[in-house]
Order: structure tokens, then C-alpha cells, then sequence
């Protein structure tokens, strides 16, 4: 299931669900009934930019691991520090940045480049069986990974050196080194004391709970 949905091209897609369907059929006709949409990078018209799991959970977990035995006032404050630190970090990285795009895109994009020499750019060729159509205008091309993960795919930047054409102008602007910086340009205030707070036309009782560890945990 996992190498169907990360599939971008629709002849591997068909190739694994029929491998899917002879390994077992109720698999095969549970994936069926599932809209293609929510589970495959192939027919999500690519606004997951490649994205298929839920990693964002596991690491406010293990940022808050430590946190979840303190007191409700007590969490909240380490929450805002914590996003007031992270905040700071990435708006230093940011305005350090001297790429066109983040750091870890234009990581990416290197890497692409990189495999782009690997390709010949013609204007047809019957004999091989690894042929890619590109169409710049469309900003699509028949690999599937331009339009899956939003970057311009090797087959992009091959073409590109071929005809002399920037590079970066099929870059879209969310990896761009500007948005970068306004993504982390949000100005936080201190919490005043309890002094400073308003009254509320509300009462709020609590009620501590009896906390016992589970056994066989820190």
C-alpha cells in the first residue's frame, strides 16, 4: 500500500495494485472503495508538495515529552517559550540564508541537479523505454514528480541546461528565500503578570485529579 500511494507514475501505480490484488483481493478492493485522493502522492493534484505521513504529531510529542507532568500554567509557559525559541532560530537562519531558496530546498535542489546530468534532452527518441514528455508551459511532465512534489524534477533542469533557460523560475514561490523569512518574521509579546490581567465575568473551578504513574514508566 505504501509503494502504491508514494507511486507518481500511473503505469507503476496499476503495476503495484495488481500486485496488491494477486497477494489478496479484500486488500486490493478495501484500497478500491478508498478515494485516491486522500492516500495517493498520484492523484492528490499535488498539494501535499510529497508529503505522506503524519510526522507533525511525533514531534510535538517529542518536543512535549517532558512537559506533560507539569501543571497547566506551567505547560502553557514552556509551550510559548519554546515556540518564541524556535522562532527566533529559524528567523536567524533565515535572514542568514545567502540561497535563493531555504537551505533544505536548495539541498533538494542540488541533489536534482545533480541526477538532471544524467539525462540526454531530444526531440524524440523511438529507441529507448525510459522516454519523459515534458511541457514547460504546463509545468508538468509524464515522470509525475513535478506535479507531485511542486520542485522542478531532473528531466526540468536537463531541459533547461539544454536550452539556456534559469532554473530557478520554475522554483514556486513557497520555496523561495523571501517567504522564508516572512514565514518566521511574527512578532511574539511577553505575558504580563497577573496584575496586568483583566477581570473575566466567570469563575473557573478545578479540581486536581489523583496522578499515579503506570507502572514499568519513568
Amino acid at each position: 500500500m505504501w509503494q502504491a500511494g508514494t507511486e507518481t507514475k500511473q503505469w507503476k501505480f496499476d503495476h503495484v495494485m495488481k500486485k496488491i490484488q494477486e497477494r489478496n483481493i479484500y486488500a486490493y478492493i478495501y484500497l478500491m472503495k478508498l478515494d485516491p485522493e486522500k492516500w495517493t502522492l498520484l492523484h492528490d493534484g499535488g498539494h501535499r508538495h510529497g508529503i505522506m505521513t503524519t510526522n507533525i504529531s511525533e514531534a510535538l510529542n517529542s518536543v512535549l515529552k517532558k512537559a506533560r507532568v507539569l501543571p497547566l500554567k506551567a505547560l502553557v509557559e514552556l509551550i510559548f517559550n519554546k515556540l518564541v525559541k524556535y522562532f527566533h532560530q529559524r528567523r536567524e537562519e533565515a535572514e542568514n540564508c545567502v540561497h535563493p531558496f531555504s537551505t533544505q530546498n536548495f539541498d533538494k535542489f542540488l541533489q536534482i541537479e545533480r541526477k538532471s546530468r544524467e539525462h540526454k534532452v531530444t526531440t524524440y527518441n523511438p529507441t529507448s523505454n525510459n522516454v519523459c514528455t515534458l511541457r514547460l508551459n504546463n509545468k508538468s511532465c509524464s515522470c509525475g514528480k513535478w506535479q507531485t512534489y511542486t520542485l522542478p524534477c531532473s528531466h526540468v533542469l536537463a531541459v533547461c541546461r539544454e536550452n539556456g533557460s534559469r532554473k530557478d523560475t520554475y522554483v514556486p514561490e513557497i520555496y523561495s528565500r523571501q517567504t522564508y523569512r516572512r514565514t518566521y518574521q511574527v512578532n511574539f509579546h511577553p505575558v504580563l503578570s497577573k496584575n496586568f490581567w483583566r477581570d473575566v465575568p466567570f469563575n473557573l473551578t478545578f479540581y486536581p485529579p489523583n496522578m499515579k504513574r503506570e507502572r514499568g514508566r519513568k
